[in-house]
């Protein structure tokens, strides 16, 4: 039986142990049923057993595998490859290109980018993740800069004004704890406040900056600003320097790819 609270050093030692689809295959039933087969037709019916890792489902009649509904179900991709991509892609710091994944798996590009799109997609699910305690908040904008956009699309950018050539993001973390970024669909309080109400607990510590849209924050929250137009950044611990630091990487990993795109913004 493979040990799935196994902590992998690196992507060789996962290549060691899971080195076959069968202990990929094994190693997924234990972490998804633990061990236990459950029909994903109809999880309360009782289960077969079948050849080659196949089940079937009494009240059903169909078959599946531990990877129905998955992201491996009827891929012809070996799963030793798509393990490591995955290991690939949340080790990284700043994620993986499609272009050196398909270098370093012995791939095409376009399958490594299939891959990575599939995985960047289930990981950007919703988790209902609420944030509680102190809770700071942050807006950022992802996207090229004008001076590289071709000269037609910049002109109309300009004339639209804003931030139109970006994507606007709303980030909140909980001090030592969890992070919560999604798109917004504008600036406005509104849009902003919501994001807010959704995941962060009521009664919490709210730290932000002096941004308008805060200022109609409900009066659920403990809310403090720090005054950044004033150059004023910290206020004992008053500050939003943590979710600046999550900015700062989320740059990082913007800089891996050439282009942002909100079709691939999944939230």
């Amino acid at each position: 039986m493979i040990d799935i609270n196994r902590n992998f050093k690196n992507i060789h030692e996962m290549r060691t142990v899971l080195n076959t689809d069968r202990k990929c295959i094994e190693y997924l039933e234990e972490l998804i049923w633990d061990g236990v087969p459950v029909s994903p037709f109809d999880k309360s019916s009782k289960v077969y057993k079948c050849k080659n890792y196949k089940y079937k489902c009494k009240n059903t009649g169909k078959y599946f595998t531990v990877l129905t509904g998955t992201i491996f179900e009827n891929t012809k991709i070996a799963l030793t490859k798509w393990f490591q991509i995955i290991y690939l892609e949340i080790s990284m710091r700043q994620g993986v290109p499609s272009t050196t994944a398909a270098k370093m798996l012995g791939i095409t590009q376009k399958s490594a980018w299939y891959m990575l799109h599939k995985i960047r997609k289930c990981m950007g699910k919703e988790n209902f993740q609420e944030l509680k305690g102190t809770v700071e908040a942050d807006e950022f904008f992802a996207g090229g800069l004008l001076k590289n956009m071709h000269y037609d699309k910049k002109l109309a950018v300009k004339a639209k004004g804003g931030y139109q050539n970006k994507i606007p993001l709303h980030g909140m973390v909980e001090r030592n704890g969890n992070a919560v970024i999604t798109v917004l669909p504008n600036t406005e309080a509104d849009a902003i406040n919501a994001k807010v109400l959704k995941y962060v607990k009521h009664g919490s510590n709210l730290y932000t900056d002096d941004t308008l849209s805060y200022n109609k924050m409900p009066p659920l929250y403990k809310h403090e600003q720090v005054v950044h137009s004033k150059g004023n950044y910290v206020n004992g611990i008053i500050h939003t320097n943590t979710i600046e630091s999550v900015w700062a990487m989320m740059s990082g990993i913007l800089k891996t790819y050439i282009h942002v795109s909100q079709k691939f913004m999944y939230n």
